[in-house]
C-alpha cells in the first residue's frame, strides 16, 4: 500500500511548499476535463483518486495531522485518514461513518486501515475491469475471426484465426494482463507465464501488460531486455507494459507490426 508521501510523489522530508506544489501537479490529471472522454467508470475513478490525494494533501501540510500520521507510519500503520471532501472540481463521496475519529480526538489506525483498503480495493476494481474491458474491445476490431485459447495467470487471450489458403502465415498470439503495479518483479512474474503458455501453444506470444502505476521506464526496459537476453524459449516473446491513465504503450522496436498496431488503437479506442 502507499503512503501518502508516495501518492503525492514527494519524500518523507518535503516541505509544506513542495508538498503543495506536488498536489497540484498530480490532482491535476484527473481533473474531470481530463478524464470527459475516457467514460463513465474512468470518471469515477479519477474521482476516488481525487479524493486519496486530497486526503493525502489535507493531512501532510497539517503539523498535527502530519505528526499522528508520521508515528502511524513508524509504527508500521497503514495511511491513517478516512477519505475527505474533494475539492469542488472533483467530488467524491463522503467518508463511512465507520471511519469518523473517536470522541477521544485522538487516531483510529483500525478504522483508517479499513476505510483505505475498501477504497483502495474499490478502485483497483474498477481499474481493472475497464482497462481489460477496452483491450478487449480493441482486440475484437482488429481480429474479426478469432480464438481463444486458455492461457493460465492472463485475464485475456486473443489467437487470430488463419485465412482461406494462407495458413503459413504467421498468427500474433496475444495476451492481456493487469496489474496494480508493473516493476520489474512484475515483469519477471508475467515473463515465465509467457514462457509456459509459449511452449503449451508452441506459439510466439506477446503480452500487454495493463497497469496504473508503472515503475521508472528504464527500469523496466531493463528488467525485459534481461530476461529477453536469458530466454531458452524456442518461440518470441514480448512483453508491452501499457499505462492505462493515458494508454502510452512501450513498444519494442521489433514488435510485430499487428502489435504496434493495436498498442495504437489502444490510445485512440
Amino acid at each position: 500500500m502507499r503512503t501518502y508521501y508516495e501518492l503525492l510523489q514527494v519524500p518523507r522530508d518535503a516541505s509544506t511548499a513542495q508538498i503543495k506544489q506536488a498536489f497540484r501537479q498530480v490532482i491535476a490529471r484527473y481533473h474531470p476535463d481530463k478524464v470527459q472522454h475516457l467514460g463513465t467508470e474512468f470518471q469515477e475513478l479519477a474521482e476516488v483518486r481525487s479524493a486519496e490525494l486530497t486526503t493525502a494533501y489535507k493531512t501532510l501540510i497539517d503539523d498535527q495531522r502530519r505528526a499522528e500520521y508520521d508515528r502511524a507510519l513508524s509504527g508500521g500503520m497503514p495511511q491513517p485518514e478516512p477519505p475527505v471532501r474533494t475539492p469542488a472540481h472533483a467530488s467524491a463521496p463522503p467518508p463511512p461513518a465507520a471511519t469518523a475519529t473517536p470522541a477521544s480526538g485522538g487516531p483510529d489506525p483500525a478504522n483508517w486501515q479499513a476505510s483505505f483498503e475498501s477504497l483502495r480495493s474499490g478502485r483497483d476494481t474498477l481499474l481493472k475491469r475497464a482497462a481489460l474491458a477496452r483491450l478487449e474491445h480493441v482486440f475484437d476490431e482488429a481480429f474479426t475471426a478469432s480464438e481463444r485459447p486458455e492461457a493460465p495467470g492472463f485475464d485475456l487471450s486473443c489467437l487470430s484465426r488463419p485465412r482461406l489458403f494462407d495458413r503459413t502465415r504467421s498468427r500474433p498470439w496475444l495476451l492481456g494482463k493487469f496489474m496494480a503495479k508493473v516493476d520489474k518483479e512484475a515483469v519477471q512474474q508475467v515473463w515465465m507465464q509467457a514462457v509456459r503458455a509459449s511452449a503449451a501453444k508452441k506459439a510466439a506470444v506477446s503480452v500487454f501488460l495493463l497497469s496504473g502505476e508503472l515503475a521508472a521506464e528504464r527500469e523496466i526496459a531493463d528488467a525485459i531486455a534481461t530476461h529477453r537476453r536469458r530466454s531458452k524459449s524456442a518461440h518470441p516473446i514480448v512483453i508491452i507494459p501499457v499505462d492505462v491513465r493515458d494508454w502510452r504503450a512501450l513498444v519494442p522496436d521489433d514488435a510485430d507490426p499487428a502489435v504496434r498496431s493495436l498498442a495504437a488503437r489502444l490510445r485512440t479506442a
